[in-house]
C-alpha cells in the first residue's frame, strides 16, 4: 500500500497502545514495515520506556561541540553500523511524539472527571486539576498532575506520578495525591507506594500519609475508607493548613475568599459539601470561630 508517514504511525500509534489487531495491521502495512513492527513491539515489551530530557540532550550535544577536537587516528566503519544508526535515530524522532506528554484532561471550577488509561489504571481528577501522560503509556507509565488525583493502579512496570513538588511511584495500588504551588500529601489506600520529595523519600502503606509543606514533613497512620470522601462530593481535610482548606473551597465554588494572612497555617480537623456553598462555609468558619461575611457580587471575607 502507498500509507504516507502518518498514517503509518496512526496505525502503529493504534496497534501499540491495544485498539488494533496484528491482523488489521497486517492488510495496512507492506509486509516489511509489519515484520520491522513486530521486532519493535517484542523490543518495547522487554524494556521500561523513561520521558527523553531533551533539554539535558541539547545541552551535553552543546558542550560536545564545546570541546576541542582532538586528532585521532582515522577508523573505518562498515557501511552497515551507519545504516543501523540512522534507522534507529529515524524510528526514534518517529516516535518521540508519542511517548512525550501529548495528552491533556483538565477539569474546571466545581468540576470532576473519571479517566481510564491504556494500561487499565484509573484516575478521578479533582476540581481545578490537570494531568498529562503519553499516548502509548502502556510502554511509559509516566504522567503529571497539578492539583489532586485519586488513582487505581493497574499491575504492571512501574507507574509514576510526577508533580511540581515531587513524585509518587508505584506497582499497584490505590493512593490520592495533591500538588499545589507550596503543598504536597499523598495518602496511600491499597498496597504501597513511594514518595519522593527532594532528597526525602518514604514507603507508604495502607492508611499511611505524609504532607510536605512549610518546609516540613508530617506523616501519620488513620483508618481509610475505599477512596477519598471528594469523589463523593465532600471534601475531607486531617489537621490541614487552612491555606489549602480555603484552595479546595475556591476550587469547587469558583468564588474570591479573603481572610486574614496569619490564619493560612491554622489547621483544621472537618468536612464541607460541594453541594451548597453557604453550608460549606459554615462547615468551615463554625468550629475555628470565624465570621465570614458575603457581598453582592459574591467576594466572601473570613475573619476571626
Amino acid at each position: 500500500m502507498d500509507n504516507s508517514q502518518d498514517q503509518k504511525d496512526t496505525f502503529l500509534a493504534d496497534w501499540l497502545d491495544g485498539k488494533m489487531a496484528d491482523e488489521q495491521l497486517q492488510q495496512l502495512v507492506s509486509p516489511q514495515d509489519f515484520e520491522a513492527y513486530l521486532k519493535l513491539r517484542e523490543a518495547m515489551n522487554a524494556y521500561e520506556f523513561a520521558t527523553p530530557d531533551m533539554e539535558r540532550n541539547f545541552a551535553a550535544i552543546q558542550a560536545k561541540k564545546a570541546t576541542p577536537k582532538i586528532e585521532n587516528r582515522v577508523r573505518k566503519i562498515p557501511r552497515y553500523v551507519y545504516f543501523s544508526v540512522a534507522a534507529g535515530l529515524l524510528l526514534c524522532f518517529g516516535l518521540y511524539h508519542f511517548f512525550a506528554f501529548s495528552n491533556v484532561r483538565q477539569t474546571g471550577f466545581g468540576n470532576t472527571t473519571a479517566l481510564t488509561l491504556a494500561d487499565g489504571s484509573k484516575l478521578t481528577l479533582n476540581a481545578k486539576s490537570k494531568v498529562e501522560y503519553p499516548s502509548l503509556f502502556a510502554y511509559n507509565r509516566n504522567l503529571r498532575l497539578e492539583g489532586e488525583a485519586f488513582f487505581e493502579v493497574g499491575k504492571g512496570s512501574k507507574f509514576t506520578v510526577n508533580t511540581p513538588q515531587g513524585k509518587v511511584e508505584v506497582l499497584g495500588t490505590k493512593f490520592n495525591v495533591v500538588a499545589n504551588a507550596d503543598f504536597f500529601e499523598v495518602n496511600c489506600y491499597e498496597g504501597r507506594v513511594k514518595v519522593t520529595h527532594g532528597v526525602q523519600s518514604q514507603i507508604l502503606t495502607v492508611g499511611r500519609s505524609v504532607r510536605f509543606y512549610n518546609q516540613k514533613t508530617e506523616s501519620w497512620y488513620e483508618n481509610t475508607p475505599p477512596k477519598p470522601q471528594w469523589i463523593e462530593g465532600e471534601s475531607a481535610f486531617s489537621s490541614t493548613p487552612m491555606q489549602q482548606v480555603i484552595l479546595e473551597f475556591k476550587n469547587q465554588y469558583h468564588c474570591e475568599v479573603q481572610y486574614p494572612e496569619h490564619l493560612r497555617g491554622v489547621r483544621f480537623t472537618g468536612s464541607f459539601t460541594h453541594k451548597n456553598k453557604k453550608t460549606a462555609l459554615q462547615s468551615i468558619c463554625i468550629p475555628m470561630q470565624l465570621q465570614c461575611t458575603q457581598t453582592a457580587n459574591g467576594k466572601i471575607t473570613i475573619a476571626e
